[in-house]
């Protein structure tokens, strides 16, 4: 999972549409993950439990919720 701000420049992670290709780059290798899913919780620091879905979840606020992008590897 990665969490960022949505005031940090970080909204688009709850906002990737479905079919949207990311590539992470990490100290193990670079990854290509597809968008598969997306929710919105209500509220901001819900609980998360049970939120966290796929290979790799992106979660940003979205106004006053909290938004997920769900991702698998490719």
């Amino acid at each position: 999972m990665i969490v960022g701000h949505d005031y940090c420049g970080f909204a688009q992670f709850a906002r990737l549409p479905v079919g949207t290709t990311v590539t992470a780059t990490t100290p193990r290798g670079t990854f290509t993950y597809g968008v598969y899913a997306r929710h919105v919780a209500p509220g901001r620091g819900t609980p998360s439990h049970g939120l966290y879905w796929g290979d790799l979840t992106l979660q940003s606020c979205v106004g006053p919720d909290t938004g997920f992008s769900y991702l698998v590897r490719e």
